[in-house]
Order: structure tokens, then C-alpha cells, then sequence
């Protein structure tokens, strides 16, 4: 054992420190290109994903606009395919968590989802409604996706909509 500084390390070490490690120019362009894609990746994975939550906004918004002119007239399209985009659809439900529209399955329409809770434990239904109440925000959650059995990560944008005496939450979602 050798003493460099104060730090103990083994002789056959301090040749390598002494030396200071040689590497070549490949091995430089290499790790560089390699950080390049890395970062070039993350940054679209980025893009695509604003891109997403962008046209769940739109969404909403076309669906919350319907409804305040609408009310429930607007229901019968907001159920048909028009209310669905992509792997995305609009919902529909009353604040005391009554769901009204629900695309994907309409037999599920007039079930209460205030303790809908994902599969970690997290109590979406009651943060949807948060969410309505407080105007608009975003919820992530961890929930399967059409087919699946393991859960995914899925952004949804929850938006108040209001009509005469009733408020509704609008929402749509997205798998990231």
C-alpha cells in the first residue's frame, strides 16, 4: 500500500493515477455520440409527449364548449367516434362523481367513480373531481392499457364544464 494524498490505495493503482488514463479518440467520439442520442431521445420523448397533453387539451376544451351550449343534448356526441381520437376519448361525469359518458364502455355510464382508485392504491376518482373543482389540472396515474394487464404510466387532463344548474368534469387521457 501506497499513501497519495492522503488516500491508501494499492500500488499497482498509482502507476494508472501517476500515468493518467489513456484513452483514445474513438473511445471519446463514441461516449459522445452515444450522450448525443441519449439526450436527442429524451428531448423528443419530450416533444411527443407536450405534443399529446396539447391535443388532450383540445379535446377537452371542443368537449367543454359542447357542453356549456349543450348540456346533456351533448352527450349522444360525445359518446360517438367523434369523441374518440386515437387511443384517447373524451369523459364525461357529474361532480358527484356519477360518470355520464364513457365511450369505451357505455354500460359503465351512471356508476358512481368518486373511490375509483388506481392500481396502486391512489384515489383517482377523488382526484378528478379535485381537479374540476379547482377549474382544470392534470392527474398521473398507473392504470392498464385496453388489453393489458400492467399498468402504465397515463396522464389525464380533467377540466370543469358548467350548464344552467349542473357541473360536469371533462376529462381525457393519454398513456405515456
Amino acid at each position: 500500500m501506497d499513501n497519495l494524498s492522503g488516500l491508501t490505495c494499492p500500488r499497482y493503482w498509482l502507476g494508472s493515477i501517476r500515468r493518467g488514463f489513456q484513452v483514445d479518440k474513438t473511445t471519446i467520439v463514441v461516449v459522445l455520440f452515444m450522450v448525443l442520442v441519449v439526450a436527442a431521445g429524451l428531448f423528443f420523448q419530450g416533444q411527443f409527449e407536450n405534443n399529446q397533453k396539447t391535443e388532450l387539451v383540445f379535446l377537452v376544451d371542443q368537449a367543454v364548449q359542447l357542453l356549456e351550449e349543450q348540456g346533456e343534448k351533448a352527450f349522444p356526441e360525445l359518446r360517438s367516434s367523434s369523441g374518440i381520437h386515437n387511443d384517447s376519448y373524451v369523459f364525461v361525469w357529474r361532480l358527484d362523481g356519477i360518470r355520464v359518458v364513457y365511450p369505451p364502455d357505455p354500460s359503465g355510464e351512471g356508476k358512481n367513480m368518486t373511490d375509483l382508485v388506481d392500481s396502486t392504491g391512489k384515489p383517482i376518482g377523488q382526484l378528478f373531481i379535485k381537479a374540476a373543482l379547482n377549474g382544470s389540472g392534470w392527474v398521473e396515474y398507473m392504470w392498464p392499457k385496453p388489453g393489458e394487464k400492467t399498468p402504465s404510466l397515463k396522464v389525464t387532463y380533467i377540466k370543469r364544464a358548467q350548464y344552467q344548474n349542473q357541473t360536469y368534469l371533462v376529462g381525457s387521457g393519454v398513456y405515456i
